[in-house]
């Protein structure tokens, strides 16, 4: 009797994210990055510079985490998770592997060798092996694989009742509904349902939203070239101050309506 293979082990959740939109994003940051990781970094210039983009990651990350719209949903934190996991288990790994490459420099005979009963430079390098050693281990213990990997599949579970749009359309249709003075101006090409990922990305349906602000002056709210923009539908203010259009920060087609009208606001009000 032939017995069934066993199951593979599913990939983490990282690993298997696609974007649901065509920005890309993830491609565009991590293209740089693969030109080194993939065929295997050629030199110590390559290994450092991996070791660098790794702690600004990792800090650019935590600094982008104190913003309430870092995130949206359960399952957003999900992604995020399980790829600090990783980064934690390779960090601890990295941190192993660097405390006996203190040995190998040693064995060639360009450091000296790492001594805990030694004296001088032999047990400062003692030392500094130890204490790389250690972190690692600890990095290693400080988690665990399927308490880590309970978490992960509990928030990509979790019920999300928020308002996300499910595409632009619908972006435009609940951002008129939380703004002030906004009009929907309908003008989908197609019907908007029948608007593909890579058109809804760089362009939108065709729908725009007109925007009066307190000053009366009337924008002009839409997406083109994969961006959302703001332009005055006047030269000038009745003052005669010039007014310029302006591009928002988000490039997502389908933000959270609160979010989007908050940057929208704040936009309008660093145009004139």
């Amino acid at each position: 009797m032939t017995q069934p293979a066993p199951q593979q082990e599913q990939e983490p959740l990282w690993r298997r994210y696609q974007e649901p939109d065509d920005r890309g994003l993830i491609n565009d940051v991590c293209d740089g990055l693969r030109l080194i990781t993939e065929p295997g970094p050629d030199d110590p210039g390559q290994t450092i510079a991996l070791a660098i983009v790794g702690a600004e990651a990792a800090e650019g990350l935590a600094a982008a985490l104190d913003d309430e719209w870092a995130l949206y949903t359960p399952q957003q934190a999900a992604v995020t998770a399980s790829a600090l996991f990783a980064q934690i288990a390779a960090a601890g790994a990295a941190l192993e592997k660097l405390s006996d490459h203190l040995d190998v420099m040693a064995e060639r005979g360009e450091a000296t060798v790492p001594d805990y009963d030694g004296t001088g430079e032999a047990k400062r390098l003692c030392t500094a092996q130890r204490v790389l050693g250690g972190a690692g281990q600890e990095a290693f213990g400080a988690i665990d694989a399927r308490d880590c990997d309970e978490a992960v599949d509990i928030l990509a579970t979790t019920a999300y009742t928020g308002p996300l749009p499910g595409s632009t359309h619908e972006t435009y249709s609940q951002l008129a509904a939380l703004l002030d003075d906004a009009k929907l101006i309908p003008a989908c090409r197609p019907p908007a349902e029948d608007v593909c990922a890579a058109q809804d990305y760089e362009d939108g349906c065709g729908c725009h939203i007109e925007l009066t602000d307190h000053d009366g002056i009337v924008w002009d709210f839409h997406r083109s070239d994969g961006t959302w923009y703001v332009m005055p539908l006047a030269d000038t203010t009745p003052s005669g101050h010039p007014l310029t259009g302006r591009e928002l920060s988000m490039t997502q087609t389908c933000p959270h309506p609160q979010h989007l009208a908050l940057l929208v606001q704040q936009t309008l009000a660093g145009t004139v």
